[in-house]
């Protein structure tokens, strides 16, 4: 007899996949029916009633009703250690949630934790310099002996050298964000890794939103960025070419109030401009993991008890190379101490079960930016003429920082010289 919980996957599943239905489409019809259980049962008269459901897409959904595609699928995954999880399930990542179109169904393997609430991705080009990767799998291994856990896309170059500086540290956590299905490893000379990430280990997890046995294609990377941007509290690009993907996944990161890291390269190599340009529009400069942990100060600390700036302890280089197969034997806390695991479990607990709604983009401001910012309202428009009168600045400091806060896309300009919170 099947499950109730496994009849609710497989509907999930099939109503996910039905012709002509998206994760919108889907959201849609499961807050009209209930469940995607009933939108499949309903009929096709009243399908067609539901604002831009078309005559095609009730076709797919009555196609779908009887497709044993599902069950198939569910059955090979189960079969090959990958658990599929739903939008609806509580385990499903919070932080996805948040962004507007959440993945309906996340194929997985390996171990997602709580504390994965707390990640960071780190993303660049797939032909890295020795710099570039040194780079990342420095900031790796920092991030993760802080306690973040390192998100990336598995692919050559810099993701891979962001799991593998991740694993270098001792319980370091990655995450690897596939573009294409589960059921291979693409690219193949990354299958080691992919074990050493998904394995009885349980340093991590691969997942990918796509169908098993979907072959790698170039359609499929945009949604693979949008994944790894949603999922983690910031990106951090480190090489990558003005066109590359990386920058697809830093705009995601923009998109859903994400922070936004870049870091600087040789100005003679074309793999720098992707870092430049995002520096040169507000993104952090990254030189070593405390830029990030700064940054991100007032977010983390909920979760980590991260050392004030003049107690801090930078990690020596050293400390974050290890030979080829052998990991790093400090201990995360030596960098900054663990993951007050009462502390996430008090915040995770909250009643959306979101992510902490702070602005991640707003947390480094300086004082007289942060006090516009705060005078600033999402609904209202604020005259800069009312801003200069209750700030107390002068006109043109009033104006200058309204730029600022403008490049930042914290604050939007209109007619008459009305400033919005964005």
């Amino acid at each position: 007899m099947t499950s109730p919980d496994a009849s609710r996957l497989c509907a999930t599943l099939r109503l996910a996949h039905a012709r002509n239905v998206g994760p919108v489409t889907w959201r849609k019809l499961v807050r009209v029916f209930g469940s995607a259980e009933a939108a499949l049962a309903a009929p096709r008269s009243r399908l067609l009633e539901i604002p831009d459901i078309t005559a095609r897409t009730a076709d797919g959904i009555a196609e779908a009703r009887n497709d044993p595609w599902a069950e198939q699928e569910i059955a090979r995954a189960t079969e090959r250690g990958v658990r599929l999880i739903a939008i609806e399930d509580p385990h499903y990542p919070r932080a996805l949630l948040s962004t507007y179109d959440p993945p309906i169904v996340l194929y997985v393997d390996g171990v997602l934790l709580p504390e994965d609430s707390l990640s960071i991705a780190i993303v660049g080009s797939r032909h890295c310099s020795h710099y570039g990767r040194a780079q990342a799998e420095k900031l790796a291994a920092g991030l993760a002996l802080a306690g973040f856990t390192v998100v990336s896309g598995l692919a050559r170059g810099i993701d891979s050298a962001a799991h593998v500086g991740a694993l270098s540290a001792e319980r370091g956590r990655t995450i690897a964000v596939m573009g294409n299905g589960i059921g291979q490893v693409y690219p193949p000379e990354n299958k080691k890794l992919y074990e050493r990430i998904a394995g009885e280990s349980g340093r991590g997890a691969v997942l990918s939103e796509l169908p098993l046995d979907t072959p790698p294609a170039a359609q499929h990377f945009p949604g693979r960025n949008r994944i790894i941007a949603g999922m983690t509290l910031g990106t951090v690009i480190v090489e990558g070419t003005q066109s590359s993907g990386s920058l697809i996944t830093a705009r995601y990161a923009i998109d859903m109030d994400r922070e936004v890291f870049a870091v600087p390269g040789s100005v003679d190599s074309p793999n720098s401009r992707g870092p430049h340009s995002l520096i040169k529009k507000g993104a952090k400069l990254v030189e070593d993991v405390e830029d990030i942990l700064d940054e991100l100060r007032e977010v983390a600390e909920p979760l980590v008890k991260i050392r004030k700036p003049d107690a801090r302890m930078r990690v020596p280089e050293s400390r974050l190379q290890a030979p080829a197969g052998k990991e790093v034997s400090a201990h995360r806390s030596m960098a900054t101490p663990l993951l007050d695991l009462q502390e996430s479990a008090n915040l995770k607990n909250a009643a959306d079960g979101r992510p902490p709604a702070t602005d991640l983009r707003a947390i480094n401001l300086n004082p007289r930016e942060k006090q516009i910012y705060a005078l600033l309202d999402q609904t209202t428009a604020r005259p800069v003429d009312e801003l200069i009168v209750q700030s107390g600045l002068q006109a043109h400091e009033v104006l200058a920082t309204l730029l600022v806060l403008e490049v930042r896309r914290l604050c939007k300009q209109l007619p008459g010289k009305r400033y919005l919170k964005a």
